[in-house]
């Protein structure tokens, strides 16, 4: 057992000094459910070469059970009785010792490491399960999923055919500690480690992969102490050191929790998130009290096919077409945008473009060139009554892990001076590309409104007041998407357009 130890501590080493020397990129793959196709690629890669690497040891396990057997392998010691017995022990040891020394110098992992150090390069960042443990997190929170129901993959009451395991458990817990989602991260642990104890006969495997079940003891009493409960932390500490007495981090976690009690280190204080309405709608969908209506809008261009409209909202003007995109087109947007979808970004305060962390999406850019989005610029135009000339060029999105973008407003806020050499976004069309089995409803919070995605339809509102300055009401959200994956296309629309005729 302490050679196989050895050789699995030799090869995590390999490995380890290997991707040291390789420069990891950031792809990003929790901003796009698209791009998790490539991640399961990867692992399938990944899982062939462990299958190759364990069907090469057992070759070799097999080749020495037949050669114990030959031999007549026995425990017991004795002398041989006869000539030729006495023959062949000579002989094995003085030539099977050396072949048997070359067959176990041989190293079958040397390649299977070669092979994983190729992908190296596309492998998933910090960044990256640092955003998936995000996105698991908003679901939570925005859909009030209880922490054993999401463990088991039961969603809104949906059981989903998945559950998470102890050490998936531990990571979530962990990134929740280190964000102050401190009554989460105790819940997480809890389950994780309730996992761990159905699951202690694959304990070395846990060890090995880097969670130890000490592991868990040194988290929970890490958010016992920054929720203020030292005398449970340290009773946890004290019981860990009990079974663990070598380890050393526990000693150390022992001295720094000592020294809080003597200070009286005030615990942390726990983070706020948004409550009310906005989760509210983000879970059922919301509508206006007003009796509005539903009608249908004809022109030269839908003398065919009429739009059904349905009004949403008529101070800000808002409203949806239903059955707008035919399931062609859909697909050919969609293929035109995968190869160039990247981290989406927003101006920040300087106006440069940026990341944000509260918008978990990538995106591309499509221009008139392409036949379908020249028509998808005609039906725009039919249904705002306005040209597009100096609008913005359509954006393709695809969401992530819990896909999300937080409430924001789309027009630019341009100040006075700004405003008299720069148009701003007068109206937002946004089309919906996928179904969303759950979640990923666009909010408007302000106005108590939620639309769920459907497949073919398009939201259109205004940004702008009559006064041309930006409606603060207008603020809306990308609710973060439980199942699916949630596809869009967005058309600003600027203030220079004209306006073409009305409506028939």
């Amino acid at each position: 057992m302490a050679n196989v130890n050895s050789l699995l501590i030799l090869f995590c080493s390999i490995v380890l000094v290997s991707l040291g020397e390789t420069k990891l990129v950031e792809n990003n793959y929790a901003a796009s459910i698209f791009d998790m196709g490539d991640l399961i690629s990867y692992e399938h890669y990944l899982l062939n070469i462990l299958q190759n690497f364990t069907n090469d040891l057992q070759k070799r396990v097999d080749t020495i059970e037949y050669y114990l057997e030959m031999v007549g392998y026995d425990e017991e010691e004795e002398l041989p009785t006869d000539p030729i017995e006495s023959f062949r022990i000579i002989r094995r040891l003085y030539s099977d010792y050396s072949n048997w020394v070359w067959y176990l110098e041989q190293q079958p992992w040397e390649t299977s490491v070669e092979h994983i150090i190729a992908i190296a390069p596309q492998m998933p960042t910090e960044k990256d399960i640092g955003e998936a443990n995000r996105g698991l997190k908003l679901i939570q929170l925005v859909y009030s999923l209880p922490t054993r129901h999401m463990a088991e993959g039961v969603l809104q009451n949906i059981h989903h055919n998945t559950s998470l395991n102890a050490m998936e458990c531990y990571t979530i817990a962990k990134d929740m500690a280190k964000n102050n989602e401190l009554k989460f991260a105790v819940e997480w642990l809890n389950v994780g480690v309730e996992k761990y104890m159905e699951d202690r006969e694959n304990e070395d495997l846990y060890t090995q992969l880097g969670v130890p079940l000490v592991s868990f003891y040194e988290l929970l009493a890490e958010i016992e102490n920054a929720l203020g409960s030292r005398n449970l932390a340290m009773n946890e500490l004290q019981a860990a050191l009990k079974e663990w007495p070598e380890k050393v981090s526990l000693s150390r976690a022992q001295s720094r929790l000592q020294m809080d009690i003597r200070i009286g280190k005030e615990p942390k204080k726990k983070k706020d998130f948004i409550t009310g309405v906005y989760q509210q709608c983000c879970t059922w969908e919301c509508r206006p009290n007003k009796k509005l209506y539903c009608l249908y809008i004809t022109s030269y261009f839908l003398r065919y096919a009429p739009l059904k409209m349905e009004v949403l909202s008529l101070d800000p003007y808002m409203v949806i077409y239903h059955d707008v995109v035919s399931e062609r087109d859909i697909i050919s947007i969609k293929n035109l945008s995968k190869h160039g979808l990247s981290r989406a970004k927003t101006y920040g305060a300087d106006g440069a473009l940026k990341e944000d962390p509260d918008r978990t999406t990538k995106g591309s850019w499509l221009n008139d060139e392409h036949e379908v989005i020249r028509k998808m610029t005609q039906l725009t135009q039919a249904m705002t009554n306005f040209a597009l000339d100096k609008s913005e060029d359509f954006q393709v999105m695809n969401y992530g892990i819990g896909g999300y973008y937080g409430i924001h407003f789309d027009f630019l806020g341009y100040s006075k001076k700004d405003k008299e050499r720069l148009p701003d976004r007068m109206a937002t069309a946004i089309f919906y590309l996928s179904n969303v089995p759950q979640g990923g409803a666009t909010v408007f919070p302000s106005l108590n409104v939620s639309i769920f995605p459907k497949k073919g339809s398009a939201l259109i509102w205004y940004n702008l007041d009559h006064k041309g300055d930006g409606d603060r009401r207008t603020g809306h959200s990308a609710c973060p998407t439980i199942v699916g994956s949630r596809w869009v296309m967005t058309k600003w629309i600027s203030e220079e357009e004209e306006v073409l005729g009305g409506h028939v």
